[in-house]
């Protein structure tokens, strides 16, 4: 299997949280899964988090979804992330958050563009500025510049998410960048925390 996306979603009210977090994650899942790139598998993590399950098991019936449980220890936790990683089967790694999507082609953009040799790769996102998405100049040195989302990293470099928090996915970040990377042409991937 060439890619393991994983997708970590608490629908679960928490102070500042967004609404319509269902609706968000049914929309997630269905850009990974309209993928025109087949050789992936999902990962969904309900994060200590039954309406997770709930929504999946009644909005989705593909085999390529693989759907568990972890118990939620504190908000913006490890945990999630690193049980995908755990069982995840792909020769890369990518995430997805339930806030975001992806275009159809995202997957193909990035299969083509990799010769399955780097550690890691890092892309351009498209941003809502309320009329339309424009895409966003990341820099990945940057505090809070670039996200989980913004990465694909091959899973043989056995790294983890260490610290739970905000700020999280940076350190993670700050980890790839002890190995080489490259920067390719965004990939269709769009930040939807607004609509």
């Amino acid at each position: 299997m060439k890619f393991s996306v994983i997708m970590a979603s608490l629908l679960s009210d928490y102070p500042g949280s967004a609404t319509g977090k269902d609706k968000k994650l049914i929309r997630a899942v269905e850009s990974v899964l309209k993928q025109t790139y087949m050789n992936f598998e999902l990962i969904v993590i309900a994060d200590g988090c039954a309406l997770t399950e709930f929504v999946i098991k009644h909005n989705f019936d593909d085999k390529r979804i693989n759907l568990i449980r972890v118990e939620r220890k504190e908000l913006w936790s490890n945990v999630p992330r690193n049980a995908g990683i755990d069982i995840a089967k792909g020769k890369y790694i990518l995430y997805c958050d339930i806030d975001d999507k992806w275009g159809e082609n995202h997957l193909r953009i990035i299969d083509d563009q990799m010769d399955n040799t780097e550690n890691w790769l890092y892309y351009n996102d498209m941003r809502w500025n309320g009329k339309e998405f424009i895409e966003r100049q990341i820099d990945i040195t940057l505090y809070g510049h670039c996200g989980t989302s913004n990465i694909c990293h091959a899973a043989r470099l056995g790294l983890k998410w260490e610290k739970p928090g905000y700020g999280h996915d940076f350190l993670f970040i700050k980890q790839l960048r002890k190995f080489e990377g490259k920067k390719i042409e965004t990939p269709e991937y769009f930040v939807c925390h607004e609509i």
